[in-house]
């Protein structure tokens, strides 16, 4: 074997062997990082949300109950919501700490009283990667010492509360109140899910637009489908 072949394959080899050791490198990183990673419950967890690289996580399935479809019909009113949860989102906010954190998104038909479909977003339940642009998201998990009281929840019952979106008047900032009932096979009861939406207080409406409510609802109870 001649020198230059002799110095080509010593060079490829050597170049292998970099590679190798910066996946080796890149590898055992992630692992460190992942075991530094502190667990917080989302709820009652200490530094909410002050912790980086913190994972605030749905450690009670608080979240998880909720995944699914469901729907309320009154005569020719329907409300059908499809709600799906995201673990370990990423948040990173510039000059700020990065954490991840469990959240809930999703999207919602409406038809009013009269028949007539105000919105109907379900198909894009799966169309966006950065889940905050769904017309439902967020995740903040309530107990009964927050508002809205809940007159019949046992105490030591918990409610969710998110965002939820009118598409066509954005500039009206609603928060809905999830609350979860459980099925009883014996009982012969449908799993459930009661909700109330209410307008947050901080909307600024523009001047011109419409600024009546198009889905404001004191209670409603959907069933599971």
């Amino acid at each position: 074997m001649d020198y230059l072949t002799t110095h080509k394959t010593a060079t490829k080899n050597k170049t292998i062997m970099k590679n190798i050791l910066l996946i080796i490198t890149a590898i055992l990183t992630f692992i460190s990082c992942k075991a530094q990673q502190p667990i917080i419950p989302l709820f009652n967890g200490s530094d909410y949300l002050d912790t980086s690289n913190a994972y605030y996580k749905d450690v009670d399935g608080d979240f998880t109950k909720l995944i699914g479809t469901w729907q309320y019909t009154n005569g020719s009113e329907v409300f059908k919501i499809t709600l799906k949860k995201k673990e370990q989102d990423l948040y990173n906010e510039t000059n700020e700490i990065s954490y991840y954190e469990d959240v809930m998104y999703g999207e919602y038909q409406y038809i009013d009283s009269n028949g007539i479909e105000i919105i109907n977003s379900i198909s894009n339940i799966d169309s966006f990667t950065d889940v905050s642009e769904h017309f439902i998201y967020g995740g903040y998990i309530i107990d009964n010492n927050n508002l809205p009281i809940c007159d019949d929840c046992s105490d030591n019952e918990r409610r969710v509360k998110v965002l939820i979106e009118d598409p066509l008047r954005p500039y009206l900032s609603y928060k809905m109140i999830i609350r979860h009932i459980p099925g009883e096979v014996l009982l012969g009861t449908t799993e459930q899910i009661k909700i109330k939406i209410k307008r947050s207080t901080t909307a600024i409406v523009p001047e011109g637009q419409p600024d009546n409510d198009r889905i404001d609802f004191d209670e409603i109870t959907l069933d599971k489908q």
